[in-house]
């Protein structure tokens, strides 16, 4: 009776053993499946960081990061943008998610980027979701665009006539009003974005298209013109007026150009682009109301300057004779 207690109690202290080496050998292969891919990301970090300061110590079944060996503090814009997009990427490998069939989105991932930093993050996306099923990139930086554009426009078969036969697509978001309020759409990127290296290219025909409108516009159309208008003058005094000051308004006072026509286009880019509130004295809705006829000035300023450089700009945005009609057609909401 005693041995058949003892065997019973020898054969559930076994069990106990084998459920305990059990649970050990599980342990040490989620920690060995943690530090490596911690190890890869602190190789990473050391690339995109260009220093190996940021570390990520393996912590029970998660991570915890470090700077110079002690738990970090305060990391900045930039470190927390690079640590969740290097995360991402990492998790893209997990055995759990099967790539080659998944939908991978990255939201602007590049935000609070210097330029330095936001090339390397595109050689990492670049790498590590080349081979994703389907991919949804949005962005709100333009120098990051311009790095997706180039690498979709050499995918293969992105030359094919029929768009709907090419492999990337491109879109923008468009917000407008309507008597119902306020509403986005989602509609076939202005071709001038995709055609051209230059933000300056895709103002410039805003600017252009505007001015040479015939019909009526409304005040709440001219509101974004203000800061586009700016935004175009900056760019072109930059290189045409380098010995004037920073400010923009000594750069158009270098200009000779109509004084009349200056003090009018300076008026309505610093009432309607900088206004710190609504309702103050100096913001005159009746300025807006100007707007194509400042923007006329606009452009003449910059052909008086440069011709030949106006000359260029009109020939590539002037929309041409037989463009269709569905070129601003809605295709999802």
């Amino acid at each position: 009776m005693h041995c058949r207690k003892r065997a019973t109690i020898c054969r559930q202290h076994e069990e106990k053993v084998r459920d305990l080496g059990t649970e050990i050998d599980r342990l040490e292969r989620e920690i060995v499946e943690h530090r490596l891919p911690a190890e890869e990301l602190n190789e990473e970090f050391r690339k995109y960081l260009g220093h190996g300061e940021l570390r990520l110590e393996v912590r029970e079944t998660g991570y915890t990061i470090t700077r110079g060996g002690v738990p970090a503090q305060a990391l900045s814009e930039g470190e927390i943008t690079a640590t969740a997009l290097l995360y991402f990427l990492k998790s893209l490998q997990d055995k759990s998610f099967d790539l080659a069939r998944g939908i991978v989105v990255l939201d602007d991932p590049v935000s609070s980027l210097d330029a330095n930093a936001l090339y390397l993050a595109f050689g990492f996306i670049q790498e590590r979701t080349k081979d994703a099923g389907q991919m949804f990139i949005l962005t709100h930086n333009f120098s990051f665009f311009r790095q997706v554009r180039n690498w979709f426009h050499h995918l293969k078969g992105q030359n094919k006539r029929d768009i709907n036969q090419r492999p990337a697509r491109f879109f923008m978001l468009d917000c407008s009003r309507d008597e119902n309020g306020r509403y986005a759409a989602i509609r076939w990127l202005e071709p001038l974005l995709e055609r051209y290296d230059s933000e300056y290219h895709y103002l410039f025909a805003r600017v252009y298209r505007a001015s040479t409108e015939t019909g009526p516009t409304g005040l709440e159309k001219n509101y974004v013109f203000p800061n586009i208008a700016r935004r175009i003058l900056e760019a072109f005094l930059a290189f045409r007026q380098p010995q004037a000051s920073r400010e923009l308004w000594q750069k158009v006072q270098a200009v000779p150009f109509d004084e009349a026509k200056k003090l009018r286009i300076l008026r309505f880019l610093h009432t309607h682009s900088h206004s710190s509130g609504m309702g103050e004295p100096e913001h005159d809705l009746s300025v807006l109301a100007e707007g194509p006829a400042v923007l006329k000035d606009l452009l003449e300023l910059i052909e008086s300057e440069d011709a030949a450089h106006y000359s260029a700009m009109v020939q590539l945005v002037a929309p041409p004779s037989d463009a269709g009609d569905d070129e601003g057609d809605v295709v999802t909401t």
